[in-house]
């Protein structure tokens, strides 16, 4: 586009700046039959510096605007990839919707913290009285102080209610291990956290084949029982599943042999049916979630009985599932057992979303103790129970996870500073737990079952 018509419609302009639309009056002198006069005609001089400083405020814009037009039209190319980004990141934050609605980052109403205080002031006394020692000693002036310090929140109207509710969820946890652990346990079997594991000792394909990326796997765990390897496959987009197959021997097992099909419920979508792959065997018994419930079920291979359980507030249906990487579908809630007896991992609301354990009485189902850790459960891959403790994986590459995380409940103590390497040969990790007769750690791992040795 050419300037020339532009700056020539500046023209008007430029004289109003000049006097070049009047006149000039002079005083001539009479010469003979002439008049001679002076005129200054610079007045009438065409405005030339001012032309040019204008020209070049006018090139100046035109550059402005081409810039501007670029700016404008590559963000037109962007903005589809932004709104997918924005889209993607709105889809990853609806899972947590809940958090925001349950207030997890706002103050505990004060009538709640105070009943969550008086019921651990009540099993504290309990205890104490029961059978008196320095920790239960020391927990009766603890939760006495945490007292005066409500009382006097309350007097000053200074609120500080989230850091008073943890330290009613940590002496929660260590009046739980006063309950019910020997105080020489700790002696028994870890001395010592976790400090290695070793190269898979058994690499297998499922029985199944490369149809049944999901399931759990491994060997009876409560001593005493007679040896047996169980395999058990989820169907229905790795959701559901109703047959155990069973092993009485390990050269059974790797020559996929004189199996034994036993079903828990007559089809996977029965209300007896296994959801998730969570399940245990343990005491010849097969523990596991319920069909689409967050109740436990308990099939005994003997009798063919079936017992069912509540598991108080806990979430099922995806609402809890294991993530990190990515989430695995339908791992809310966790069967696990060590040399203590039988566990069951899960999260609550009340907890938010933060991993719970449970220890339970093996036959009835029934939740003995409970000790609320700080771990988000979406920030973990697995998890498992050995000699009391805790551990926790999370994802590191196709090949490998990392046990990260371990929360000891003779103490009430973590430690999120471990690095133990944990070989595998893909992605997904739908099973993983310790068994203490063997002290083998078993993992269902896309397709194939692993197993590993520990070290302490």
């Amino acid at each position: 586009m050419s300037l020339t018509p532009l700056l020539w419609s500046l023209l008007p302009l430029l004289c109003l700046f000049t006097e070049c639309e009047g006149t000039q009056r002079v005083e001539g002198q009479q010469l003979v039959d002439s008049c001679l006069c002076e005129v200054d005609t610079t007045l009438w001089d065409f405005p030339a510096q001012m032309f040019e400083n204008v020209s070049d405020t006018v090139q100046t814009c035109r550059d402005s605007l081409e810039k501007l037009q670029a700016q404008v039209l590559l963000t037109d190319r962007k903005m589809p990839k932004i709104t997918a980004t924005v889209q993607n990141i709105t889809d990853r934050l609806r899972a947590f919707q809940y958090l925001n609605s349950n207030s997890l980052y706002h103050a505990l109403h004060l009538r709640q913290l105070n009943k969550e205080l008086e019921e651990l002031e009540k099993d504290i006394k309990t205890t104490h009285h029961s059978g008196p020692n320095a920790q239960t000693k020391g927990l009766t002036q603890e939760v006495g102080k945490v007292r005066e310090e409500v009382k006097d929140m309350q007097k000053k109207n200074v609120f500080n209610l989230e850091t008073v509710r943890e330290n009613l969820r940590s002496m929660r946890n260590r009046l739980e291990s006063c309950r019910t652990i020997h105080s020489q346990f700790r002696s028994n079997c870890s001395q010592r956290l976790m400090t290695n594991i070793s190269s898979p000792v058994v690499t297998k394909l499922n029985p199944y084949g490369k149809s049944y990326p999901s399931g759990s796997w491994g060997r009876e765990t409560k001593p005493d029982s007679p040896e047996s390897y169980w395999v058990q496959p989820l169907v229905s987009s790795s959701k559901h599943g109703n047959v155990v197959r069973h092993y009485h021997s390990f050269e059974d097992f790797m020559a996929s042999r004189n199996a034994q099909d036993v079903p828990v419920a007559s089809s996977y979508s029965h209300s007896n049916a296994i959801q998730g792959p969570g399940s245990l065997l343990y005491g010849e018994a097969m523990y596991y979630q319920c069909y689409n419930t967050g109740e436990l079920c308990r099939y005994d291979m003997r009798t063919h009985a079936v017992t069912r359980k509540l598991l108080p507030n806990a979430g099922f249906s995806n609402q809890f599932p294991y993530c990190y990487y990515s989430c695995r579908d339908w791992t809310d809630i966790d069967l696990s057992a060590d040399e203590m007896g039988l566990w069951v991992l899960y999260a609550t609301e009340r907890s938010h979303g933060n991993l719970v354990v449970s220890r339970l009485e093996a036959e009835s189902l029934n939740v003995t103790n409970t000790w609320t850790t700080r771990l988000f459960k979406k920030a973990a891959t697995n998890a498992f129970m050995v000699c009391g403790v805790l551990y926790a994986t999370r994802y590191d590459s196709r090949y490998r996870e990392e046990v990260f995380y371990a929360f000891d409940t003779l103490t009430g103590k973590e430690d999120n500073t471990l690095s133990i390497p944990l070989e595998k040969v893909g992605d997904g990790v739908a099973n993983l737990h310790y068994n203490p007769v063997d002290r083998m750690l078993y993992m269902y791992n896309d397709y194939y079952l692993m197993s590993y040795r520990p070290y302490f």
